[in-house]
């Protein structure tokens, strides 16, 4: 048996409760070690998901509650700290634009990408789901640009109310 498949095996058989303190664990010691490698807690929580995911050790399973909540948590918890980022005065003037370039960020991608997959023989359905992950974006590079003192610049107010 190979080292990875008895790892991927025990770390399965534990219990849930088992499994949510090591999820805990990883929030709450991934952040500091990210920051002492000089990278944004959240590429290295990223990073962690990855490693513990299905495509890493596994840890997760089939069924999986716990990594789900947690997963929407993480999301709506980036969204959260990035509108902490913004300067409502700014993002008042640019409002506009900003709904603009979120419309066009999203919809462009979204029909271009499902017309390539369409001409490329795909089903209508894959077709889409294509289009949505090159219209999916994401607020990763906030935190660098915060630490730059950069988050008052009009462009990053706009892209941050797009997204």
């Amino acid at each position: 048996m190979h080292i990875l498949d008895f790892i991927r095996i025990h770390l399965l058989a534990l219990p849930i409760l088992a499994k949510t303190g090591v999820f805990l664990a990883i929030i709450v010691g991934v952040p500091h070690l990210s920051r002492r490698l000089k990278l944004p807690a959240a590429v290295g929580l990223l990073l962690a998901g990855l490693v513990i995911g299905p495509y890493g050790f596994g840890f997760i399973g089939q069924h999986r509650p716990v990594a789900d909540f947690f997963a929407e948590l993480g999301k709506l918890l980036l969204m959260f700290c990035a509108g902490l980022e913004v300067d409502l005065a700014l993002f008042k003037n640019v409002r506009n634009r900003a709904i603009v370039f979120g419309i066009l960020t999203t919809v462009l991608p979204l029909l271009l990408g499902s017309g390539v997959a369409l001409l490329f023989g795909y089903p209508f359905i894959t077709a889409v789901v294509i289009g949505s992950l090159l219209a999916s974006h994401t607020l990763l590079g906030l935190p660098i640009l915060a630490r730059l003192g950069e988050t008052h610049l009009e462009s990053v107010t706009i892209t941050v109310g797009a997204t």
